[in-house]
């Protein structure tokens, strides 16, 4: 069925043929509009063809099956009723991908170096900051040819002026506003003027949003000047930054990119994320609900585990003993822990919670949000919105979270099973991507680990004996600021890292259509998630709460004898109905390609990793062990607040 749009148009018979003589497709219909695949219409294998009735000025698309790359896209008329892929066409749009994947961004354009004055230098596009103060200002600098007449006054006033709705044109006058503040404060000190006070309050509370903000060459040079000396060897590719007017082409095929425009040409009032919030701004409007924050030290914050229900079944099959404390605060409790930390602090903080909830109802810790606060979220969803819809089988958002930290937090490498869209607040975080799967070069950690979905390799510091694979991991990187949206797919690892200051950002995650085909069969890399996802379900099938002894035995080779023959049986099972399926599939491999014995190898492999970590005196069935939580401030022992025994992660509040 399609869209109720086209319900009454006339339908024409159209034939889409695979002509290829290799290779098998898939075809999507991308609605009336090229904003992200609909409906998969399933494979076209190699030779044959489909034949559909559809409307005229429906977008279809022939991807190379288990992959979304596009191959050749076509907008049906009703003079043309036969549209042909053949490997001509194949050919010239993958050599065509390729090279605009190897487009370099970096340079700046050449009406930079020609602009006169800083309104016209911030409103050329690439050109970043006009500011001479700033600590990465571009090589385009511009004078005001009055600058040395204002008075401190002048350039306080010019400020809030930028700043306030009304006037501003987005994230430009935000940067003028900057530049105006710093001009200020200097004109202050040469005439120990008593603006300096209101210039540095007003500074203290904006310079994280407005020093972040970044232009490519801003933030190519933040990546090469940051990277893990570890990650160097591996030659890590830049994620692209684009204009929105080129996201569908990365979006489309699920592959991340940061969208740079989106709220450049829009008022304040309309975009508040990006433009308005700020600490204090977010403290008068959150509520006095508890927050859900996570603690630890500076090299180690921050994992964020959840209990699994699939684990307390199995009977808790893996050792589990964090560091990072998961506690919760109110708002008002936590703003006061970030302005009461210094660098020479022995633990950072980094606050996580839903601030809306399925399809834009903004919930603040377990409550209806502020007006102002869901009327902020409802602005910026509305922009995101477009972007959203590009997304590979969008049906709608699924919630968003909100997060702060301090300098200096790491949210170690993971994965999520939902597209992102990624909005920055204040500050620039670092992030290093990897594609999806490559788990034999980043070890996750299984099902009923409370860290799955996580990899066990420290990216700052790999262990090359203890992960060997890791040497041959595909890394992307990039540097997000205010005023950047990063498209995140699903199943894209992901590590966000906060050297450069205190962040805040605003992630929006999506859920897609019922009718959507699996993500393992759409994208070959997650194939292998999808084997070791029906493996472990079947030994806690078998095995129920006796699936963690099993297991462990079976990884160890000291498998009971009564457990044995039951275990081997159920794991050559499922390896074989995961085989059947692939050899089922587009482009399947040779009859002989999968061993079921390697297959099963490579599966445990995964838990004797983990067993490693085991306590003295663990044993598959006893609790995880919580004792060895970094103990907070003192401060805050007596305001902690423990998670309730519903609340999607667990944690404690205890002394010493």
């Amino acid at each position: 069925m399609l869209t109720p749009a086209h319900a009454s148009a006339s339908l024409l018979n159209v034939t889409f043929v695979n002509d290829l003589q290799r290779t098998d497709c898939s075809l999507y219909w991308h609605g009336s509009a090229p904003s992200g695949p609909r409906k998969d219409f399933g494979p076209i294998f190699a030779g044959l063809h489909k034949e559909l009735e559809v409307s005229e000025g429906h977008v279809f698309t022939f991807a190379r099956a288990g992959t979304l790359t596009p191959l050749l896209r076509v907008t049906v008329t009703s003079q043309v009723h036969r549209y042909i892929l053949n490997d001509t066409v194949a050919n010239e749009a993958e050599s065509t991908a390729c090279a605009a994947s190897l487009q370099s961004d970096a340079s700046l354009p050449a009406a930079c170096s020609s602009v006169l004055s800083c309104t016209d230098c911030v409103r050329v596009p690439g050109c970043g900051w006009c500011v001479i103060s700033h600590a990465i200002a571009t090589s385009s600098t511009c004078n005001d040819a009055n600058a040395e007449d204002r008075s401190a006054d002048e350039w306080l006033s010019l400020a809030k002026k930028l700043m306030n709705p009304e006037n501003s044109s987005g994230l430009p006058s935000l940067r003028e506003a900057y530049q105006a503040l710093e001009r200020g404060t200097r004109q202050a000190l040469k005439k120990d003027n008593a603006t300096t006070s209101p210039i540095h309050l007003l500074l203290a509370e904006m310079r994280a949003k407005l020093e972040g903000i970044i232009d490519e060459a801003d933030a190519d040079y933040l990546i090469s000047t940051t990277r893990h000396a570890s990650l160097s060897s591996l030659k890590p590719q830049n994620v692209p930054r684009r204009k929105m007017a080129d996201a569908n082409a990365f979006i489309s095929r699920a592959q991340p990119v940061i969208i740079t425009d989106l709220f450049s040409n829009s008022t304040d009032s309309r975009h508040p994320i990006p433009q308005k919030w700020t600490l204090e701004y977010l403290k008068r409007f959150m509520h006095g609900g508890l927050y859900n924050v996570a603690a630890d030290a500076q090299r180690l914050c921050c994992q964020y585990y959840e209990p699994r229900r699939v684990a307390a079944e199995a009977g808790y099959p893996y050792p589990f003993a964090p560091t990072t404390h998961l506690y919760r605060d109110d708002f008002k409790g936590f703003v006061g822990t970030l302005r009461r930390a210094n660098s020479a602090d022995a633990l950072l903080h980094y606050m996580h919670d839903v601030v809306m909830e399925r399809d834009g109802a903004a919930v603040v810790a377990g409550k209806q949000a502020t007006q102002q606060l869901a009327s902020d979220l409802a602005a910026t969803l509305a922009a995101l919105w477009p972007l959203a819809e590009m997304q590979p089988f969008f049906a709608g958002i699924a919630n968003a979270k909100l997060w702060i930290g301090q300098k200096g937090v790491t949210m170690r490498l993971h994965y999520d099973s939902s597209d992102n869209l990624y909005v920055m607040a204040w500050g620039r975080k670092r992030a290093i991507l990897a594609e999806p799967g490559q788990f034999g070069a980043l070890y996750p950690y299984p099902n009923g680990h409370p860290l799955a979905g996580s990899s066990q390799v420290n990216l700052s510091d790999p262990d090359l004996e203890r992960h060997p694979g890791f040497a041959h991991a595909t890394l992307w990187e990039t540097v997000v600021g205010p005023g950047d949206v990063l498209y995140l797919p699903a199943y894209w690892w992901h590590q966000f890292e906060q050297p450069f200051e205190d962040t805040a950002s605003v992630n929006f995650w999506s859920y897609e259509r019922t009718d959507s085909p699996p993500v393992n069969v759409r994208d070959r890399r997650l194939q292998t998630n999808a084997l070791h996802d029906h493996m472990e379900r079947q030994i806690v099938k078998a095995f129920k709460n006796k699936a963690g002894v099993v297991l462990s035995s079976l990884a160890s080779g000291r498998v009971k004898k009564k457990f044995w023959e039951r275990a081997n049986r159920t794991l050559h099972e499922a390896a074989d109905d995961w085989r059947k399926w692939m050899l089922s599939l587009p482009n399947a491999p040779s009859e002989d390609a999968y061993n079921a014995t390697e297959l099963i190898s490579d599966f445990l492999q995964r838990h004797r990793d983990v067993l490693k970590q085991r306590w003295p005196g663990w044993v598959p069935g006893i609790e995880w062990n919580m004792s060895k939580m970094t103990a907070l401030e003192p401060h805050l022992r007596g305001r902690c607040k423990p998670a309730t025994k519903t609340a999607t992660f667990s944690s404690v509040c205890r002394s010493p």
